[in-house]
């Protein structure tokens, strides 16, 4: 006589948990992706804005170690302060003699910087139909989002400034994947302006 051989395979039961054990394998790696996705696209925003911030505060601190240059002493005004700075188009208008040809009229000379709506701008020209060019994107005035406005340009003295204070504060374009919330990025430098040759 013989006898009937068990048949080799997995019952339902056995494949039922192995695709739940794999369900929930897939879904941690897949849970595991996604999070580690959003911590490198929230990095980026974070590296984009500091970059963006530190070298247009470069430029504008470059530009202002420049005021005031007037090598023929022909009375030239070191900068021209916005009446209104907590307004929302914040400026500044830079001035040097750099050909030394005792005004201000060519290109470089007379600069003029503002945030206006998302941008920090300037204009390099004392042409006011020139057009602004935009130094950086997702500039805000407000670097603690409060809802208070604070000035990008504050001079120690509103009659005859002898330094200013530049803060910059950068915003990402989009929220935080993680949070829900824009990442920001302030930086500032003390610029002292030039009393003399």
């Amino acid at each position: 006589m013989t006898e009937r051989g068990v048949e080799a395979g997995f019952s339902l039961v056995e494949m039922i948990v192995s695709f739940a054990i794999l369900l929930l394998l897939f879904t941690g790696v897949a849970s595991f992706l996604i999070q580690s996705s959003q911590a490198n696209t929230a990095d980026q925003m974070a590296v984009t804005i500091q970059s963006d911030a530190r070298s247009s505060l470069g430029i504008i601190a470059n530009v202002l170690r420049s005021a005031g240059w007037d090598p023929r002493n022909a009375g030239i005004a070191a900068v021209g302060l916005d009446p209104t700075p907590t307004g929302t188009d914040n400026y500044i208008e830079v001035f040097a003699d750099l050909n030394e040809d005792g005004d201000t009229l060519d290109p470089g000379e007379d600069v003029t910087i503002r945030h206006h709506a998302n941008r920090l701008e300037w204009r390099r020209t004392y042409d006011t139909a020139q057009p602004f060019e935009t130094l950086s994107e997702d500039v805000t005035d407000d670097a603690d989002g409060d809802g208070v406005i604070e000035p990008l340009f504050t001079p120690d003295s509103t009659t005859s400034p002898t330094r200013i204070t530049v803060k910059i504060t950068t915003r990402s374009p989009v929220p935080d994947p993680r949070s829900g919330l824009y990442l920001r990025c302030t930086v500032s430098s003390d610029v002292v302006l030039r009393t003399s040759l």
